[in-house]
């Protein structure tokens, strides 16, 4: 009898690993000796086929759902498939036109680009897509406008370094002049230009506020104090969309799985929570991996490795989206594990790279004074 060498029975065995894992991804259905054999490209016999799943199966990256059946991957199994991708699968020059259509449209409508984005990684994944912005508690100032739209309404328009933008109307009951507005509009853009949000509320207050006389303008700067303040307290933005294609596909236990997911939505914070860790992480791991030119990386977890115990049954594929080298973000897709996830990798990485480069021109633009 011939012996293999250990590495090429053990890349053998990874092959038919990553097969029955691609296979039960496609298909659903529990992946039998049979099905392997009769896909002739392994070029061994169905008695060996079947040691080899036995092992796999020993080994703690196979489960056999039923005695008489076939078997499913292990959250095991789906980290040693995702680990073993050596080339993501690139998404279609069709799929990748219609993400830079997409963005080139939007670009006009900053204010929903970042809702826009997790729907649209929801059309195109068939899972769920979110999208949360940091912390506004560690983000800071670029750019604060105040346009007068009449003698008694003045538009605030703030856009932070993070690409974030925050618009709020304010209704006085006294009058604003017009050029007092664009004059203390200019003002507050060389004091508060790069000033941590947090910071806001205080020094509007002690250096603008306390030393105005214009009933208008100290009217407007009492409201702009209140307002930051109330926007520093906010949660995190999240954008979640798709939950409804998870529902679409459910699986066995998935009563039990309809009703953790919604329990998670009325507990938000736990949520963000985690994707606030998965966005540390992968600040760390860009950070370590070092490559020029690298901002961000794409993390993958599965099932049991989810840190919520009420995903034991899904999987999570996210990256950060960086800008000026900072991860002001995570974009990603929440599925059942039997997921494909080659193609969703490579989405989510797509994705974050055009949200970095918008990003990157939205930081360019020169407003006028």
């Amino acid at each position: 009898m011939r012996v293999l060498k250990p590495e090429v029975a053990q890349d053998r065995k990874d092959k038919i690993l990553n097969w029955v894992v691609y296979n039960y991804v496609s298909t659903g259905r529990p992946v039998s000796s049979d099905v392997i054999a009769d896909e002739g490209r392994f070029n061994v016999s169905s008695a060996t086929i079947r040691n080899i799943l036995k092992e796999l199966e020993t080994e703690g990256y196979l489960v056999q759902p039923h005695t008489s059946g076939g078997r499913v991957p292990s959250d095991k199994g789906y980290r040693a498939y995702v680990d073993n991708i050596v080339r993501m699968q690139r998404l279609a020059a069709s799929e990748k036109d219609r993400l830079e259509h997409e963005y080139d449209r939007r670009v006009e409508q900053l204010d929903g680009f970042l809702k826009h984005t997790s729907r649209m990684l929801s059309d195109m994944s068939r899972w769920a897509g979110f999208v949360m912005s940091a912390d506004m508690a560690l983000d800071s100032v670029k750019r604060l406008d105040l346009l007068s739209m009449g003698p008694k309404s003045v538009l605030s328009v703030m856009f932070a370094h993070s690409g974030l933008i925050k618009h709020a109307a304010f209704n006085l009951e006294h009058t604003a002049e017009k050029a007092a507005v664009k004059a203390l509009s200019v003002r507050l853009n060389k004091r508060l230009k790069d000033l941590p949000l947090t910071d806001l509320p205080q020094v509007i207050f002690k250096e603008f506020l306390a030393r105005e006389r214009d009933k208008g303008l100290e009217e407007l700067l009492r409201k702009l104090v209140d307002y930051f303040k109330s926007l520093v307290k906010s949660e995190d933005a999240l954008y979640l969309e798709g939950l409804s294609r998870i529902f679409s596909n459910l699986e066995d236990g998935s009563v039990e799985d309809m009703r953790n997911i919604a329990r998670l939505l009325e507990e938000k914070e736990r949520f963000s929570g985690l994707l606030r860790e998965r966005l540390r992480d992968s600040s760390l791991k860009a950070k370590a991996l070092g490559e020029p030119g690298k901002r961000h990386i794409v993390d993958v977890t599965i099932g049991s490795e989810n840190s919520i115990k009420e995903f034991k049954n899904f999987s999570l594929v996210s990256s950060s989206y960086c800008m000026n080298d900072k991860a002001v973000g995570l974009v990603g897709i929440l599925g059942y594990k039997r997921m494909e996830y080659p193609r969703m990798i490579s989405l989510v990485d797509t994705v974050s790279s055009m949200m970095e480069d918008m990003l990157g021109e939205w930081d360019k633009i020169d407003f006028e004074e």
